[in-house]
């Protein structure tokens, strides 16, 4: 027992050698396969430690590390294994094996250091992905080091090893990430297991809607009314779907868009259903939406300004906008009801954008000679890019993100925009949504003419 410990502490100051740059050999580690499995052991109590050293003051097991990390040693001594058998030189296997787990202490304190870092958030996030980078990046060249050393300096053997190992590691990251630290704090633990609408559970849902009369009427007094005798935009956002980011993310970028290209600032308010903006953005209701509307319509010059409007939500068979704030029992907008809002606002001039499936609903509602309005699906068909990972949906990126981006024309904007999702579906192999677009007679000219001014 003396002789392996000591053989096991000598590897490990060879190990540090490498670390460090330092000259070394082959001839000055003892390798043997009580050694191979002395390292393992000790790799396996120093993860532990770690784990359990960074989960403070209440650490709690998971059971499910133990596979991953069997599963990501197999996986590194069979292939050390294979290439001992390609080369055909079976003390390779033992070579490669006790040379890598002897780097292995260091690397494994550094990945912790990278444990700590993240969770500690003591580092800005641009700090931290240096760090970070570096640190992965100094793990690499140690491990292809010590590899380069077992392999008696052959490069080609060094590189191939690197690189199948840096793919089995991605692999077992993929697909295992979640379950390679052998304890988590308690606090991480709950967080992982937490109701996800505990959020929405303890919303003082009385008072948010209570708040709402005074947060709209704050937000329509920062509007400001048209100049005489000029023809101007004036923007709505609706985004109506509370538990998905993708709705307020696409509105918030839309705002930001049209108050540049279109002048609107000043003209412009959003209305949102999210958890995050509850407090600081009118929801987005029914009831809001037709307030805003009629607010707007007594600023705009009814014979010149235009209205751009642009919903973005879930949408049904049967034609409805999906308004959804749980706990909120909240109305869905349906083309009757939106053209009944627009009518009580007197808004003549008006531009309908719908984002949500089924949308091609709303146009023989909505369509008029003085009105666009544009869908992001025909009436009978689904449309694509809703989620909470998602930055857009398929309707709002081609639009907002890169057509109107470029194109000043709003009807040929759109037209681009169709084009784009049709090769976008096409090239995902998606159904077709169909992009629905009708141009009323009498618009076309009003926003040629505001794109020449």
């Amino acid at each position: 027992m003396k002789k392996l410990l000591s053989d096991c502490l000598k590897n490990l100051q060879m190990g540090l050698r490498v670390c460090c740059f330092l000259p070394v050999t082959t001839s000055q580690f003892v390798i043997n396969s009580d050694q191979l499995v002395a390292l393992i052991l000790l790799d396996f109590l120093l993860a532990n430690g770690l784990d359990c050293l960074l989960a403070l003051p209440d650490p709690v097991f998971d059971s499910y590390a133990l596979p991953t990390y069997a599963l990501g040693q197999l996986a590194f001594l069979l292939q050390a294994y294979v290439i001992a058998k390609l080369w055909k030189k079976a003390s390779l296997f033992l070579t490669l094996s006790v040379l890598a787990l002897a780097v292995s202490p260091l690397l494994q304190g550094l990945i912790h250091w990278d444990y700590y870092l993240e969770r500690g958030k003591d580092l800005p996030d641009s700090n931290y992905v240096w760090w970070a980078g570096i640190i992965s990046f100094y793990s690499i060249v140690v491990l292809g080091r010590s590899i380069y050393i077992a392999a008696n300096r052959k490069k080609f053997l060094t590189a191939v090893f690197v690189l199948v190992t840096l793919a089995a590691a991605s692999a077992e990251f993929a697909y295992f990430g979640d379950y390679q630290k052998f304890w988590n704090s308690d606090e991480s633990e709950e967080q992982a297991e937490a109701d996800p609408w505990l959020e929405y559970r303890n919303m003082d849902a009385e008072q948010l809607m209570y708040q709402q009369p005074s947060l709209l009427a704050k937000t329509l007094a920062a509007l400001q009314a048209q100049q005489p005798s000029k023809a101007e935009w004036f923007f709505v956002g609706f985004a109506g779907y509370a538990t998905e980011d993708v709705f307020s993310k696409e509105v918030n970028f839309a705002k930001t868009l049209v108050d540049k290209q279109f002048a609107t600032a000043g003209h412009s308010l959003n209305l949102i259903n999210h958890l995050k903006t509850r407090d600081t953005i009118p929801l987005a209701t029914a009831t809001n939406l037709a307030a805003s509307l009629k607010h707007l319509g007594g600023l705009m010059d009814k014979d010149n300004d235009v209205l751009m409007l642009y919903l973005t939500s879930h949408g049904s068979k049967q034609h409805q906008l999906k308004v959804s704030f749980w706990p909120l029992a909240l109305n869905d907008i349906t083309p009757k009801s939106l053209h009944e809002m627009l009518d009580a606002a007197g808004i003549k001039w008006r531009v309908l954008l719908v984002s949500s499936c089924y949308s091609g609903g709303y146009i023989n509602e909505l369509a008029n000679d003085t009105t666009v309005v544009a869908t992001a699906s025909a009436a009978d068909k689904t449309s694509f890019g809703c989620g909470s990972e998602s930055e857009f949906t398929y309707f709002g990126e081609a639009l907002f993100k890169d057509a109107l981006a470029q194109q000043p024309s709003i009807i040929k904007a759109l037209q681009q925009a169709q084009q784009a999702i049709g090769e976008r579906e096409k090239r995902e192999q998606q159904e077709p949504s169909l992009p629905q677009l009708s141009v009323g007679k009498l618009i076309a000219a009003k926003l040629d003419n505001l794109v020449a001014n």
